[in-house]
């Protein structure tokens, strides 16, 4: 046994010492310059740029790059509205305008620490939105969101799922009563999460 480990800590060096020679070598031989000599350093730089002038941007491209960037960026990092508004974008992107976005988010984050009944939280983040909605009507649509003993978010899903995806506009009234308060439903859980 001891005769196999010194035999292959011998072939260890034997590799390893082959390995400095060659090293050695490549560093020495006169027809290869060390790539990193001082005189080789401007070739090295002007063609670093000229592959980046190769790669450059419109002024358009770099203003919709760093635009998606922020978005990002904020997602991660940004306010809780933004985060908000971001998140309900995506979730109902069709079927509310920016503006209804933003109201619903403003409004969840001013209605979650009143300490109200849930029900008048979400008509609370609709009724600008609703102005032909009777408040009675409206809270008789909102209490299966705001009651839900169990699946509330099965409940929530279903709301959203029984809206059809297509523009604001051309939404029943219905529809669009159904989908405003899915949303203020689902931006005030969010809204609270993050408090």
């Amino acid at each position: 046994m001891v005769n196999q480990n010194n035999s292959s800590s011998k072939q260890n060096l034997s590799t390893e010492n082959h390995a400095q020679q060659e090293m050695l070598q490549s560093i020495l031989s006169p027809q290869q310059s060390y790539p990193w000599a001082p005189a080789d350093a401007s070739d090295y730089f002007n063609e670093a740029t000229a592959a980046g002038d190769e790669l450059a941007f419109s002024e358009e491209e770099a203003t919709l790059g760093w635009q998606a960037l922020s978005v990002q960026l904020n997602t991660l990092w940004g306010e809780s509205t933004t985060s908000v508004q971001i998140a309900l974008a995506q979730r109902f992107a069709r079927r509310l305008s920016q503006d209804m976005i933003d109201q619903i988010t403003a409004k969840a984050n001013q209605v979650v620490s009143t300490g109200r009944p849930l029900a008048e939280q979400l008509i609370a983040c609709v009724r600008d939105t609703l102005t032909g909605w009777d408040e009675a009507d409206l809270q008789v649509m909102a209490r299966p969101l705001a009651h839900a003993m169990r699946g509330q978010e099965e409940i929530l899903d279903a709301t959203i799922d029984s809206v059809r995806n297509i523009e604001w506009a051309e939404l029943s009234p219905m529809e669009q009563a159904r989908i405003s308060l899915a949303a203020a439903r689902w931006a005030i859980d969010h809204v609270t999460e993050q408090n």
